[in-house]
């Protein structure tokens, strides 16, 4: 049976498998995952993870011009002709990793699906994935097709003054304009931390700041975890939900989708506060609030999603 060789190239993971179609929808057989700060060479990690596989498709976290790519928040970077010549892959595609996330829709399993709103939707098959990671990431589903876009490029939404603290840590952190993915990520989650042990009167748990500042890779599970029992971790975390919830909301709007798909390892660590507080900001609208009741909205379980939209347009 054909497989290909799928790439999920992100800021955090980089992860890899032999993906094969069974019944027409892609199954990982086998994969790996590393971190991405660690990824020296591309062409070594595809030799030795897979002897034999002629066919690849990689979905990659960053711009892709031509056939080359580089990550937008690490140095790493990838050539298709580069990677012909080092390994024996004779056809590999290069897509944005949200491209991916897009095609890896029809791989999910029903059990993979934890919906926090069970909406009607419009009938028209529009559908929408979103996740923070390292940046935000977003893409819309309409039909068989998927139209992958840097949403999370746009200009912050705020609403209210304590919205305004919040940007003014971030101006002077970024020295210019605030973006919804320099909130709603993981470097994100921790600027809201930041910002409310200097500018709240909440107490700071400096043993449970110390495991936060020095976790590698989910801060959002480590602050999630400690955010019953600590009050800073509570409030960083609804204040980033709210944002959360706010982007999809607009996102969700721009195309009137009827599903939205939240994906990522942030998403699901956070899922406690998905079903507290999202669906509230995600409904608050003066004009369009019946119709956003409306939207299927669910957390997709599964982390391997890139990797399934990669082996599917590889396959494809």
């Amino acid at each position: 049976m054909e497989k290909a060789l799928a790439l999920d190239i992100g800021g955090t993971n980089f992860r890899i498998a032999e993906v094969r179609l069974e019944k027409g929808l892609p199954v990982v057989i086998k994969k790996d995952i590393i971190p991405t700060k660690s990824i020296k060479n591309v062409s070594y990690v595809i030799n030795k993870f897979s002897k034999d596989t002629e066919v690849a498709c990689i979905g990659f976290a960053g711009p892709i011009i031509g056939s080359h790519a580089k990550l937008t928040n690490e140095s790493l970077e990838v050539d298709i002709e580069q990677l012909k010549k080092e390994t024996r892959l004779t056809k590999i595609k290069l897509i944005n990793d949200f491209h991916a996330v897009g095609y890896g829709i029809s791989g999910i399993k029903k059990s993979e699906l934890v919906c926090i709103n069970k909406g009607a939707g419009f009938g028209n098959d529009v559908k929408m994935v979103v996740g923070p990671g390292t940046g935000l990431g977003k893409a819309y589903v309409i039909g068989s097709n998927v139209y992958p876009c840097e949403g999370g490029l746009t200009t912050l939404g705020i609403e209210n003054i304590d919205d305004y603290a919040i940007l003014d840590y971030l101006r002077s952190r970024y020295n210019g304009p605030v973006y919804y993915e320099d909130i709603v990520s993981g470097r994100g989650l921790i600027d809201i931390y930041n910002h409310l042990e200097i500018k709240s009167n909440l107490e700071v748990n400096f043993k449970i700041r110390s495991l936060i500042l020095e976790e590698p890779v989910n801060k959002a599970k480590l602050i999630t975890k400690y955010s019953s029992k600590d009050k800073l971790c509570d409030m960083t975390l609804r204040i980033f939900t709210k944002f959360y919830a706010r982007f999809v909301r607009d996102s969700a709007l721009n195309l009137i989708s009827s599903e939205v798909y939240l994906v990522g390892g942030i998403s699901e660590a956070i899922r406690p506060y998905l079903d507290k507080y999202f669906m509230e900001e995600f409904q608050r609208h003066r004009t369009y609030s019946s119709l956003l009741r409306k939207i299927n909205v669910c957390v997709i379980a599964n982390q391997d999603i890139g990797l399934l939209g990669a082996g599917a347009a590889a396959l494809s």
